[in-house]
Order: C-alpha cells, then structure tokens, then sequence
C-alpha cells in the first residue's frame, strides 16, 4: 500500500518538515530543520524495508531519549499501565480499594498509593473514581448524584454504578 505523509512542527525558532514516502518497497523518511531565516539547520533521511518501521521507530526513540538526558532535559517517563484500557475487574477493584480508606486518609495519599499499585499515573485514578461512582475528593466515600454533576466527566452517583455494571458490564 502506497502513502505519502508529511509532519511539520516548530520548536524553539526551527520549524521540522518531515515526510514519509511508502513507495511498497520501502519507506523513505526524509527530515528537514529550517531556522528562522529559511537556513537549514538539520537534515536527514532514512530508508526503512517494509515491516521495519516499528523497530526503527523503538531504536529512535530510545537514542534521542539518551541524547536528550545528556542535553540536561529530563524526558517523560510513561507509568506502566498508562493508556491501557480499564476493565470492569480494574473499575470494580479499584472501587472497592477506594472504599476501604477511612474518609481521615486524605485523598492525594489514597490515590497515590492506588496508582502505585496499579501501575496507572495519579490522574488516570482521579479521573477514573468518579466513574465508578467513588469521590476523588474524600478517600473511602461514594458520590451522590449531586457530587457526581460537580465532578463531571462521566461521574456517576455511587449507587448508580453498582446498576449499571450489572446491567451493562463495559463502562467507558
């Protein structure tokens, strides 16, 4: 399958155009760094055999990721489970983890330690009690419906959720 794809981003006064050129035979990437007077400051390209694009990809990542420590800037690291999706076996323990708290634990401690233990990052945990009808904002606690609208982002009132995994097993 033939396809030609062209990027462009700027960053810090160089603006990079990259193109990808799948021609069936092989990928042809080809990189161009332009500085503000139309100078070119970085340049270069690559022929990739067909299948070989996710390897080079992990090869590049992981040598500008070493490049960019020596650089000084620290790189993000991804937590282990981050942008997996959740299951209904994760939503229900996680629930019921949340409500083993006592409501003195504050909530930032309680989220901590249950993204630790999951593998997900602190907002993904937030972000994911109140659709299993848990409070972010007080540690072992329900949402009711009036806390649920204050929340958003799909929160349901915490006897809500208890209905809606038996009648509809999949949440978001």
């Amino acid at each position: 399958m033939a396809f030609t794809m062209e990027y462009t981003s700027t960053v810090h006064g160089v603006t990079y155009a990259l193109t990808a050129v799948d021609n069936g035979a092989a990928v042809d990437l080809d990189l161009v760094g332009t500085g503000d007077a139309g100078e070119i400051v970085a340049e270069g390209q690559v022929r990739l055999p067909p299948g070989g694009a996710t390897a080079a990809a992990g090869l590049i990542r992981t040598a500008l990721t070493a490049i960019a420590t020596f650089e000084g800037r620290r790189p993000r690291t991804r937590v282990g489970n981050s942008h997996a999706r959740w299951t209904q076996p994760d939503d229900e323990s996680l629930r019921t983890d949340w409500l083993s708290y006592p409501p003195s634990t504050p909530a930032t401690t309680a989220i901590r330690e249950l993204a630790a233990a999951r593998k997900r990052s602190s907002a993904a945990i937030r972000a994911r009690l109140g659709r299993v009808g848990c409070d972010p904002d007080v540690a072992g606690r329900l949402l009711t419906a009036e806390t649920a609208s204050l929340v958003g982002r799909n929160a349901v009132a915490g006897e809500m959720f208890i209905a809606d995994v038996e009648a509809a097993p999949g949440l978001p």
